[in-house]
């Protein structure tokens, strides 16, 4: 039987002993056998019988390190039961991710011209900071001031108008210098009532209803004219009513003349009658009696219709007369009732006209209070302490209306994230939570973050949109920092940059995740059919 042993480099053979040295302490070899042969101890390798094998017949002999192997496996089960201990007790940040920008805890200030107005100038450019109450822009106050001057002016003599038209209706004299002043037709309106009611007052007076005072020299004219032609009037009815009297007095006294006439008549009749009997006298004498008597009462008869026909017509005269006075005060009433109703469509004319300026009054009213605030805000100051942003108002002469902003003020007191959570993130996100916030424009390994607090969390979700596919809850970050410092420098964050915001919900040991990595790989399995 052939045998291999493995020598060291000095041609001995390699002693198993601890830490790799010589010792003395030499471990059992092991033979392994060539050809097929067994393996053998010391005592067959020493056999005195047995040929010295030759090198490349020699036994390869493995030594085992013991302790070496206890060692490993030792350290494995040390590091391995580290590892879980630590699993189950080192605990690690949860942290829910989350997209969004910086924009300014108070809303951006959009800053329009309260009216329009021409741009006169300019004090401020895009990017600086300005103050509160600081002046940016300044407009041209020649128009607004003509204007409030003409509206003015036209509010004034519409007020003198109506003043006018007042005066007059109240009697009042008025100033003949706004009488220049009123238009031609109302003019004319005006002064037919005021003849109206001189006409009706010098009525009145002839009437005897008023005193005959204050009337001009053509009115007193017309009323002497108006009571001579009255009194004309009556006394021709009174002279008539005398006459009439004086022709019934006459034939009252005729009429007695001629009854005592037919009286006498008679009684020569009755006399004479029994003579004629007797035949003392001529029939005929008789019958010419008897015709004297019936001419003296046909005398009397005619007497009497006469003075009958008489008294009626001195009643009608009196009458006449009665109806004169009384015509006069009619056809005097009649005209005034007349004038009044002229003074009262006048009035009513005058009154629309009075409206309709009052109208415009109120109108011009209006526009003056606007046109005053015009010239209020020819400076446009700004609202916060902030920077310009969105100057639109290039150059002067710009025209500036008040439907769109002319610059905006970014607020400068301090910015806030407002980030959007997916509903798959939103169960454990509470206001309060700590924040590292990442600006997407400053590199993470190189700056850093800002530490942030959870303020706000919206109510419900929004829902998907073009910049957004997908449903979210809105938050809002107060950042601890409105800078980033490196190398001893602040950079100045500004409104609109986007950020990447971790909030740390909670802590969770390490075994969990994996825990949780295995549970969750067993869920398909549980789904199979």
């Amino acid at each position: 039987m052939k045998q291999l042993q493995t020598q060291n480099g000095n041609g001995a053979p390699n002693g198993n002993s601890q830490n790799g040295g010589s010792n003395g302490t030499t471990a059992r070899p092991l033979v392994m056998p060539v050809n097929g042969d067994a393996p053998m101890g010391d005592e067959g390798a020493r056999t005195p019988h047995k040929p010295k094998p030759a090198p490349y017949d020699q036994a390869v002999i493995l030594q085992q390190p013991s302790v070496w192997s206890r060692s490993i496996v030792w350290a494995i089960v040390g590091v391995s039961s580290f590892a879980v201990l630590w699993a189950g007790l080192a605990k690690i940040e949860q942290a829910v991710p989350a997209q969004g920008q910086l924009e300014p805890q108070a809303s951006v200030q959009a800053i329009q011209a309260p009216v329009g107005g021409v741009v006169k100038e300019i004090l401020v450019e895009e990017g600086d900071q300005v103050k509160k109450g600081q002046v940016l822009i300044r407009f041209d106050p020649t128009a607004a001031a003509a204007q409030l001057r003409s509206l003015e002016q036209i509010r004034d003599s519409l007020l003198q108008e109506n003043a006018f038209y007042r005066s007059q209706m109240s009697g009042v004299a008025a100033p003949t210098s706004v009488a220049a002043t009123i238009p031609p037709q109302v003019l004319a309106l005006t002064t037919n009532r005021a003849g109206l009611l001189e006409e009706n007052r010098m009525y009145r007076a002839q009437l005897g209803l008023a005193p005959g005072e204050n009337l001009s020299p053509e009115q007193v004219a017309r009323l002497q004219a108006g009571q001579q032609e009255a009194t004309s009037r009556t006394a021709a009815a009174q002279l008539e009513v005398a006459q009439l009297r004086q022709q019934l007095v006459q034939a009252e006294s005729q009429l007695a003349v001629a009854r005592e006439t037919a009286a006498i008549d008679e009684n020569i009749l009755g006399d004479i009658a029994p003579l004629v009997e007797e035949g003392a006298l001529a029939r005929i004498q008789v019958l010419r009696q008897q015709q004297e008597a019936m001419k003296g009462q046909a005398e009397v008869t005619r007497l009497e219709q006469e003075a009958g026909r008489l008294r009626v017509q001195i009643a009608q005269a009196q009458e006449k007369l009665s109806n004169t006075v009384a015509l006069t005060s009619t056809d005097l009433l009649s005209k005034i009732a007349e004038n009044e109703k002229q003074i009262a469509n006048i009035d009513s004319q005058i009154n629309k006209v009075i409206v309709e300026n009052d109208k415009r009054a109120a109108e011009i009213d209006s526009q003056l209070s606007q046109t005053k605030l015009t010239l209020e805000y020819q400076e446009l100051r700004a609202p916060v302490d902030g920077t310009v942003f969105d100057l639109k108002a290039k150059g002067i002469g710009f025209v500036a209306n008040n439907q769109e902003p002319i610059l905006k003020v970014v607020p400068a007191n301090g910015l806030e994230a407002e980030v959007y959570i997916t509903n798959q993130d939103i169960g454990f996100v509470r206001e309060g939570m700590e924040v590292d916030v990442r600006v997407d424009s400053f590199p993470f390994s190189e700056f850093g973050d800002i530490k942030g607090v959870v303020t706000q969390i919206g109510d419900d979700a929004l829902p998907p949109d073009q910049l957004h596919q997908f449903y979210r809850f809105p938050a809002k970050v107060e950042l601890n920092s409105q800078t980033l410092e490196v190398d001893g420098k602040e950079l100045q964050l500004q409104s609109g940059m986007s950020v990447s915001a971790n909030i740390k919900i909670r802590k969770r040991s390490v075994l969990s995740i994996f825990t949780d990595m295995f549970t969750r790989s067993l869920d398909p399995i549980q789904n199979v059919r």
